[in-house]
């Protein structure tokens, strides 16, 4: 049986346990919150471990003291997992940092204009579409709202972002064997 729901029930006797449970090392997490509920109640499957601490109110005071005694271990387990999402984070901004300076130094100009020009764009459309139509129905209600479908805003908001990084990525390194530099 899967521990991450034993986990979960288990944290109706200590509530902290639920904020552990998240991120790639849940199943962690709830491998030791399981063990501890196994070693406090005596049982060696963890679904019997729950049933005991659900029975007998001694033994979820007992498991409580002991989830807070390794509390302390349990929050660096999720500590790690954030820190580790942390430096992702970090490496991932880099390397489109580093496409946007590539871009910037392009030698033709339909490459180092691109992105401002969409951005322009994409600024101008939030323009018109937000405030300017709206105030211009004010004055004259004859005027249509626009019809912009949303998938106008995910490829602008796409162009701006995740394909500029690949294709930056691509025109930066000099091994590439395309001559898509300009």
């Amino acid at each position: 049986m899967p521990l991450i729901p034993i986990a979960m029930a288990l944290a109706q006797f200590a509530p902290v346990i639920a904020g552990w449970l998240g991120g790639s090392k849940a199943e962690d997490v709830a491998t030791k919150v399981v063990g501890i509920a196994q070693t406090v109640t005596g049982q060696s499957a963890p679904d019997a471990a729950l049933a005991a601490l659900q029975a007998d109110p001694n033994l979820s005071l007992q498991f409580q003291k002991a989830v807070l005694d390794q509390q302390a271990q349990l929050a660096q387990i999720s500590a790690d997992v954030t820190k580790a999402e942390l430096v992702a984070d970090t490496a991932n901004t880099q390397a489109v940092n580093q496409t946007m300076q590539a871009e910037a130094k392009a030698d033709h100009w339909p490459t180092y204009t691109w992105r401002p020009f969409i951005g322009f764009i994409f600024g101008l459309m939030l323009l018109g579409d937000y405030f300017v139509i709206p105030i211009l129905q004010g004055w004259w209600p004859r005027i249509p709202q626009p019809a912009i479908p949303s998938e106008a805003w995910v490829a602008l908001g796409g162009i701006l972002g995740v394909a500029s990084f690949f294709r930056g990525k691509m025109q930066a390194n000099p091994a590439s064997q395309t001559d898509n530099r300009g």
